[in-house]
């Protein structure tokens, strides 16, 4: 699978939708340069691609308004939301993110060796407590938030139990996205950053190279 986020401009989206991405990603955070208004989202036309919604800060019942108004089929739930905040929105419409950086840093400040199989199986157990609560699961880079142009350790979540289909995203582009998927074996990758001309503004010419290395596998 392949996801595209922060689309803010009408003709690309048409374009990617064309180009056969699964899903189109719409940035409501209000500290992203990427961030669009449900009202712009809405007035996109409508291709194959499901499109969804990238919500840090809101509370439950305005990520349900904001999915109403802008017609979006999922919620990503970017900002840590607990699994009751999940099955307030509806589980089978939530992508949850999950930051292995932060169980690294975790067992860092307990003492403990943060090897990589150590990390995975902190992972492991907190995805596991999130399995009735989503549809999808997603993994980025950093300890918090995202659009940090940075990548993950994709060697280090080889072998990755996941109890739901899980993307991966950070920093990827025609440089290592074919390495992603070779590496950490996801079930799809999430673009951004590395495939943008400016925040909001996707090359179309990497994004394409992208997205024919993800699904040349």
């Amino acid at each position: 699978m392949v996801k595209v986020c922060g689309m803010t401009l009408s003709a690309q989206v048409a374009a990617l939708d064309s180009l056969g991405v699964d899903f189109l990603g719409f940035i409501f955070a209000a500290k992203s340069p990427r961030r669009v208004t449900p009202e712009h989202v809405a007035s996109i036309p409508r291709g194959r691609a499901k499109r969804v919604g990238v919500f840090v800060e809101q509370d439950a019942a305005e990520v349900r308004r904001i999915m109403d108004a802008a017609g979006l089929d999922l919620a990503q739930l970017h900002g840590g939301q607990d699994e009751r905040f999940c099955e307030a929105v509806g589980p089978d419409r939530v992508v949850r993110v999950f930051w292995p950086e932060r169980h690294a840093r975790a067992l860092a400040e307990a003492g403990l060796d943060a090897d990589a199989a150590r990390v995975r199986a902190s992972l492991e157990a907190e995805m596991a407590r999130f399995a009735g609560a989503c549809a999808l699961m997603l993994l980025d880079a950093g300890t918090s938030g995202g659009g940090h142009g940075t990548s993950l350790d994709f060697a280090g979540l080889a072998g990755l139990h996941a109890p739901r289909p899980w993307l991966l995203a950070g920093g990827l582009s025609p440089a290592n996205a074919a390495r992603a998927v070779r590496e950490a074996s996801p079930a799809g990758l999430d673009l951004n950053s590395g495939v943008e001309d400016a925040p909001g503004v996707k090359n179309l010419d990497m994004t394409k190279k992208t997205l024919n290395i993800i699904k040349s596998f």
